[in-house]
């Protein structure tokens, strides 16, 4: 057989196996090995901050009828910031309260206060606005850009699953002005920073010292680890009563409470036969990839070609001529892709796919020692 046969052969059964790696990386085979691996990369990322954990608040009837209001209206938002200002939380956000927000800023003493909206419902006082230009393919929320301040206005819109992963939206245009999604709201209060601060390009968003890298289209994936924090409005109210009346250790002091609906116009739904959740209960589950910094973007489909080529320089490389050398070459293999891996993350939060790219090695090494043991068995039965 002529060596170019063989490196057609060897070429042809590394796409193969590549393509279905990629399939099954896709499908979310893999998943347990990619959340690990993108943890190691975002606790070895020399950026990483890690940011409060988030509870989410679900506004009751029990707690509606404690307010003496029937819906959730800005007494409640008033109380609910002065009950998370009294038990230390480091910030304070709320879903869709509409009317004059002083009553809330007053209640905060201090305390960062934030709201944010269903992106087909804008606020009365208009999304807070940010610098740059949007571009055309992110999301086009309605209404009207309004003005900076104290009370930060984002709009709320739910992961939506792509492959093994979930996107979610973190920016949009409202006409000619860009605006950002509760979450970056959120994130950007979190390190202290002002709205203003913050700066917007067509791959970015990012503030003084950390950015968050996006697609075309706004959005930033990630993979979801655990359950949000849940507690119920009159759960909050007992225990700042409580925290008052008995002092000790705040249950919630340094965390960042977000007030949602939970009355029963709302529906809730099942996801994949879990439990029953609202939209916002999925939002929250994003904020933990935002404050661990484990936001990503997908690598292109140019690194299905990249890994043939590597499979294929490791089956003819010096790996097939023994075992030992085989497994010096693999480790070494991977010591090289675990640094391209992490100066991605480090750059361009791009995450080079650990399963894929690792299989991919092993079978180039294993094609390359097959060959080369029938070329050797050829020999000594010719001799």
């Amino acid at each position: 057989m002529s060596k170019t046969t063989v490196v057609g052969s060897v070429v042809g059964v590394l796409t193969v196996l590549v393509f279905w790696f990629q399939r099954e990386h896709q499908r979310g085979t893999f998943d347990v090995i990619e959340r690990h691996f993108l943890s190691w990369l975002a606790a070895n990322n020399s950026s990483v901050e890690i940011l409060p954990p988030l509870t989410l608040v679900l506004y009751d009837e029990e707690a509606s009828h404690t307010a003496g209001t029937s819906r959730m209206a800005m007494l409640d938002g008033a109380l609910f910031a002065r009950a998370a200002s009294k038990l230390g939380a480091v910030m304070a956000g709320v879903e869709g309260l509409s009317g004059d927000p002083a009553r809330m800023i007053q209640a905060a003493e201090g305390m960062p206060v934030f709201a944010g909206y269903l992106a087909d419902q804008p606020p009365g006082l208009g999304w807070t606005p940010l610098g740059g230009e949007p571009a055309q393919s992110w999301l086009e929320v309605a209404g009207l850009a309004g003005r900076g301040g104290r009370f930060t206005r984002g709009f709320i819109t739910t992961p939506v699953r792509l492959s093994s992963a979930q996107a979610i939206q973190m920016v949009a245009r409202c006409g000619d002005r860009s605006v950002p999604s509760l979450l970056l709201v959120a994130w950007t209060t979190a390190h202290g920073w002002r709205m203003s601060e913050l700066s917007i390009g067509l791959h970015s968003v990012g503030g003084p010292d950390d950015h968050i890298a996006l697609d075309a289209t706004g959005r930033a994936m990630f993979m979801p680890v655990g359950e949000p924090s849940v507690m119920t409005m009159n759960e909050l109210l007992v225990a700042a009563e409580k925290f008052e009346r008995e002092g000790g250790v705040s249950p919630l002091r340094d965390r960042i409470l977000v007030l949602a609906r939970a009355t029963p116009d709302v529906t809730r739904v099942t996801i994949e036969g879990a439990r029953a959740v609202t939209p916002m209960e999925l939002w929250a589950s994003a904020w933990e990839a935002v404050r661990t910094n484990r936001l990503f973007l997908p690598v292109g489909s140019w690194y299905n070609a990249a890994l043939v080529v590597l499979g294929t320089l490791l089956a003819f490389s010096p790996a097939r001529r023994s075992n030992v050398h085989a497994l010096g070459v693999l480790f070494f293999a991977m010591a090289v892709y675990l640094l391209f891996a992490l100066a991605a993350y480090s750059g361009n939060r791009v995450m080079l796919p650990a399963a894929p790219t690792l299989l991919t090695c092993v079978a180039g090494c294993l094609l390359g020692r097959f060959w080369h043991e029938g070329q050797m068995a050829k020999k000594v039965a010719s001799s």
